[in-house]
């Protein structure tokens, strides 16, 4: 009789020490998100300025980012620094015997045939330089002599050249260009490596983490230094596939979406099919973001109190690669708290039990 009356006691006591102790720590339970104190004021003018400049105009691409590309040809050359190149045509003519007038076009090897002279080297001269070679080479060859110039002719060029098609090796790259581009216009994926690929072009161009117009740059800059350095590259961004900004937490469809715009981080929820409705803590929404070192940084937003009172502290505008974290409510995380700790309290109970049950068996 005195060890039943022991064992209950035995048993009250431990429940009562378990039930002191989940008090206990109830009680000392510290909410795990409090919200910092956030500005007093909306977003401002240059705060939406700002954003518009990341978002939009000083975007900075990304993987699958879709360029469009717009290739023209540009002919502003100064006056007399035109130099033949392969595949011109010229016209020669002789002003003693114009019977050896002809046109000829400079083979890929650059030079010109003429009759008496044979091979002319005709590439990156001047044509007025080319017609002082022709000249010379008729000399040499005894074609033409000084002695027997008429008199008349003396102050006259021997020999004239002019360009009746001129730039056609260009031309022909323009045409291969339209031909693999399927037109003057085309459309160019940013690859997984943040590289793009431009016909006639031997380097790889790195897109990613550069605006537009410094791609263009680039292009345009490669461009002249190879054969096609008449042709002019125009970009714009026809489709920002990378610029999203990802939502974790307790929202309907979590993920990453596209930012279209400057948006806050309330509206950037609603992307997101919006919060969940018995489990959601909106007053410690997490950003992330990058400085301007590139280095993430977070903050606690309150946005339960822009649904309830209209404070605007927590409007932050999101910036593409921005991370939002809607972490559970208090209560929720008190009511798992809750049922870990009654089960832990359940499990102490039935050993409880189970020594109880060994004392009465070694009775």
């Amino acid at each position: 009789m005195l060890k039943s009356k022991s064992i209950i006691s035995l048993r009250i006591l431990t429940a009562a020490l378990l039930a002191l102790t989940l008090g206990g720590c109830i009680g000392l339970i510290p909410s795990p998100f409090r919200p910092y104190p956030g500005p007093v004021k909306g977003p401002q003018m240059h705060d939406l300025a700002e954003a518009f400049d990341i978002v939009c105009r000083n975007y900075r691409l990304g993987p699958d980012d879709l360029l469009s590309v717009n290739f023209q040809t540009e002919w502003t050359i100064p006056a007399g620094s035109y130099k033949l190149d392969t595949l011109d045509e010229v016209e020669i003519e002789f002003i003693l015997d114009p019977e050896l007038n002809r046109k000829v076009v400079i083979r890929p090897d650059g030079m010109i045939t003429l009759p008496g002279i044979g091979d002319v080297r005709a590439v990156s001269l001047a044509p007025e330089e080319l017609a002082r070679k022709i000249e010379d080479k008729l000399r040499q060859a005894n074609i033409l002599r000084n002695g027997d110039t008429d008199p008349k002719f003396r102050n006259y060029k021997m020999v004239t050249v002019s360009v009746s098609q001129f730039y056609q090796k260009v031309q022909r790259l323009v045409e291969s260009l339209t031909t693999l581009t399927s037109g003057q216009q085309t459309q160019i994926t940013v690859k997984p490596d943040g590289t793009i690929d431009l016909p006639l072009l031997k380097d790889r161009i790195l897109a990613a983490g550069n605006t537009v117009s410094d791609v263009e740059r680039t292009v345009n800059k490669l461009y002249r230094r190879g054969e096609l350095k008449h042709v002019v590259a125009s970009m714009s961004l026809s489709s920002a596939k990378s610029r999203k900004v990802y939502i974790l937490g307790e929202v309907n469809t979590p993920g990453a979406y596209e930012l279209r715009q400057p948006i806050t981080s309330l509206q950037a929820i609603a992307l997101a099919g919006g919060p969940k409705h018995d489990t959601a803590d909106l007053t410690s929404v997490i950003l992330i973001s990058k400085n301007v070192y590139g280095k993430p940084i977070g903050r606690r937003l309150d946005l339960k109190r822009i649904l309830d009172v209209g404070d605007m502290s927590a409007a932050i505008l999101v910036k593409p690669y921005d991370v939002i974290y809607v972490p559970k409510t208090y209560i929720r995380d008190l009511r798992v708290f809750m049922e870990q700790y009654f089960s832990t309290v359940a499990e102490v109970g039935s050993f409880v039990n189970t020594l109880a049950d060994i004392g009465q068996k070694s009775r």
